[in-house]
């Protein structure tokens, strides 16, 4: 119980806007520290939770510190293969 008490003291609850390509923005809750690192734990899920076509995600308010967009994000261009 402690445990979980301490965990909830530093994971606040953060709202996150989730820009998304073909459909309309999804508004999600993130947990974590900051509202920044809340809101990577969402990108590093969305594909998980649906948001396949995830262009954008940012503390809703404060769309200045946005998480990269998709495209190039941990994936090999184009020739990098094996070789």
């Amino acid at each position: 119980m402690l445990l979980h008490m301490t965990e909830l003291a530093y994971r606040r609850e953060y709202p996150i806007v989730v820009e998304r390509q073909f459909n309309r923005n999804s508004h999600v809750r993130g947990f974590g520290k900051t509202a920044v690192e809340a809101t990577h734990k969402i990108w590093k899920q969305r594909r998980d939770l649906g948001y396949w076509d995830a262009q954008k995600a940012y503390p809703e308010g404060q769309p200045n510190q946005s998480v990269p967009e998709t495209v190039g994000e941990g994936t090999p261009e184009r020739g990098d293969g094996k070789r």
